[in-house]
């Protein structure tokens, strides 16, 4: 313990000399002849403590402190609880007698230890509840789940219990690679190789249009059925659309085919793959697979007009051509014949109107067609102003600024996920025009500029509403650098491509007028949860949130779930949670003053059967992991031996943590105890002698 003070050491004297004279003025100046010496003394000793004490205390003092706690090492321990461990011939020991033995090693670490317990599947949860019913495996998830949780804490080990099949996520050797702690793996399952066919994989376009021909390829593996054959069958209901005959040549065949397709009927279409079974196989549960494909009615047709060639151009173009839905060409203004305004739902205009090249954009802005603009330094701004597209910029010159982009908390035209505020905030700086901005009040400004280090209420995105057309306008040039950060930063364009789709996808959907809308997925995987969102507006097309909003789900058998919103700041949301596979109907109402308005939809949850593909354990991959984090891999049968092998370990040990703590003197409730009384016993003893 140090006691500290801003004050310099000789005011502590000061405060001695202040007490000292406060109590010789009072009793040595003014002395009392009917009271004793010692007694005079005394009242001069408690006055001069109590007084220099209070003095000193004026100045603030602190008290210094260094506290020390321990953090016994933490054991943190991941089951898996996905359902394929319950496909395989080990099935009745995972279930009746695994969950005992991660309950007896749980406990064997205690006390010396703190363990943590996880399971995970298709998603990462805190415990074990043994009832394997995930229906996915990404183990990824669980090492980046305790990355987050545990870093900078005492962690002594992991432990990864399951069979290593993962079905999703990344690699987990190379998931882990970043984790500082020790990995001891549990291996689970069965590595024998069984006689079983199954459909390994299927590729296929998840959406098409109608009338398109798409092709589905399938991968069909066949184990320990040399000179065996199968029949492989795509049916859609009671029709069957393609068969194939397929005959392993090896132990462990596998054969890719390719079927094409015909999309006839718009909606969702369900796709039957099965196999026939041979004799003696060892599980049929992996012989068929359901698909769904998405027909659209046509595709969404892109114009991008530009006067020159510019990365940016492509960038979008590949940002847009990852989704099924859009068809996007490419006109320069020297080569306009070809471009009739009336096909497309969208024109994007870079860089126009330019100040090279003179083009006439009222045609286009009177047309109706939605209009996205990308300025640049080729932009003619005096023309742009003058287009009334809810923004106008004003400068004395033409010069430029690089401005980074920040998402606006309030905007809410739709919703972007993958690109959240983090990844947006990164951007490289786009080349923006510099001037003032001003924009209508209607205005709704996707991301802000910011300017060096300095944010602004500039928008560098941004739609509006005009009196045709609905426009959208990225107000600076290379954003292909932001396409290029996302792959160098997460090996994917997935937040740039994100941003672009949703940018079009707004601009290209028609204006839905009704003062109630529902939005939900049509297709919902069944161990994802479905989510609602809902609008209402009031007679002059505001958002309120005022009124409540109910829907009824029902199942394929009309079974009934009612469910009421939740209100966000303006709208309305609903997790309704997990459904099992099947067809569901809804209808949501909503009572505005007298009048009640309703809206029905449906909605497809579809199963998901990716854990009985493959039911080989890779123990290998457990193995690997052990190797490369200093652990070991064991048996089920030896899980009691991680207890003395981890605790045997010298590297793992508790932590003591010192710690600084300042605490006020001032506030000290025994320094103020002693101070009233030694005042109280001055008092009573002046008062009893009357002095």
């Amino acid at each position: 313990m140090t006691l500290i003070t801003e004050s310099p050491a000789w005011f502590i004297l000061l405060c001695c000399l202040l007490g000292a004279g406060y109590a010789f003025v009072l009793y040595f100046r003014a002395p009392q002849q009917d009271t004793a010496k010692w007694l005079t003394r005394s009242l001069m000793i408690i006055r001069f403590l109590s007084v220099s004490t209070v003095a000193f205390l004026l100045t603030s003092p602190l008290i210094k402190n260094i506290d020390e706690s321990v953090e016994k090492p933490i054991i943190i321990i991941g089951v898996d609880n996905s359902s394929s461990l319950l496909m395989t011939k080990d099935s009745l020991f995972n279930k009746n007698t695994f969950p005992g033995r991660v309950n007896e090693m749980v406990s064997g670490f205690q006390p010396k230890f703190n363990t943590e317990l996880y399971s995970f599947g298709d998603r990462v949860s805190k415990g074990f509840n043994g009832k394997f019913d995930q229906k996915q495996t990404d183990i990824s998830s669980f090492f980046s789940e305790i990355e987050d949780r545990f870093s900078n804490r005492n962690v002594g080990a992991v432990i990864l219990a399951t069979d290593g099949i993962y079905n999703s996520g990344l690699d987990p050797y190379y998931a882990a690679r970043k984790l500082p702690f020790l990995i001891f793996t549990v291996a689970l399952g069965d590595t024998n190789l069984k006689k079983d066919i199954y459909i390994q994989q299927v590729r296929y376009n998840k959406s098409v249009y109608k009338g398109d021909k798409f092709p589905m390829e399938i991968t069909v593996a066949m184990d320990k059925c040399e000179g065996l054959s199968t029949l492989l069958k795509i049916s859609q209901g009671t029709t069957i659309l393609a068969t194939k005959e397929i005959k392993a040549a090896t132990e462990r065949y596998i054969q890719k085919t390719t079927f094409l397709l015909e999309s006839k009927e718009i909606g969702i279409q369900k796709y039957m793959i099965s196999l026939e079974p041979v004799e003696g196989e060892s599980s049929v549960l992996n012989n068929r697979q359901e698909c769904f494909v998405h027909v659209l009615d046509s595709k969404e047709k892109i114009a991008i007009l530009y006067d020159q060639p510019h990365p940016d151009i492509n960038s979008l173009r590949q940002a847009l051509e990852t989704s099924d839905r859009y068809e996007v060409e490419e006109f320069n203004l020297k080569d306009l014949s070809s471009l009739r305004t009336e096909k497309y739902d969208l024109i994007i205009l870079y860089q126009l109107p330019s100040i090279k090249t003179e083009y006439n954009i009222e045609p286009l802005i009177s047309s109706g067609k939605p209009i996205l603009f990308v300025l640049g330094t080729q932009i003619d701004l005096n023309t742009f102003n003058r287009l009334n597209t809810g923004l106008i910029i004003n400068t004395s010159k033409l010069s430029f600024s690089e401005t980074q982009p920040i998402l606006n908390d309030n905007f809410t035209l739709f919703t972007i996920v993958k690109a959240d505020k983090n990844i947006v905030s990164e951007y490289p700086p786009l080349t923006t025009p510099f001037g003032t901005f001003n924009y209508g009040p209607m205005a709704e400004i996707m991301f802000f500029q910011k300017i060096g280090t300095t944010p602004t209420k500039m928008p560098l995105i941004m739609f509006s509403q005009g009196t045709t057309s609905k426009f959208g306008i990225i107000a600076g040039e290379n954003i292909w650098r932001w396409r290029v950060y996302d792959f160098f930063q997460r090996s994917n364009f997935e937040a740039f491509d994100e941003i672009v789709n949703k940018i079009v996808q707004f601009l290209i959907v028609k204006d839905d007028k009704s003062l109630f809308k529902v939005k939900v997925n049509p297709t919902i995987n069944e161990n994802e949860s479905v989510h609602f969102e809902a609008e209402v507006y009031n007679a002059t097309h505001e958002l309120i949130n005022g009124p409540e909003v109910n829907i009824t789900i029902y199942n394929s058998d009309k079974k009934a779930f009612p469910f009421v919103f939740s209100k966000s700041e303006n709208a309305y949301y609903l997790n309704a949670g997990y459904f099992p596979p099947g067809n569901y109907t809804y209808i949501a109402t909503v009572k505005v003053g007298n009048l009640t308005y309703h809206k029905n939809g449906s909605f497809l949850v579809v199963p998901v059967n990716v854990e009985s593909v493959n039911l080989i354990a890779d123990h290998n991959l457990l193995f690997r992991l052990a190797a490369s984090h200093d652990g070991k891999m064991v048996s089920p049968d030896k899980m009691d031996s991680l207890v003395s092998m981890i605790s045997g370990r010298e590297d793992i040990h508790a932590v003591t943590y010192l710690s600084n703590r300042l605490s006020d003197l001032i506030g000290n409730i025994w320094i103020f105890a002693i101070i009233l009384l030694l005042l109280t016993i001055e008092w009573l003893v002046r008062k009893r002698n009357g002095i």
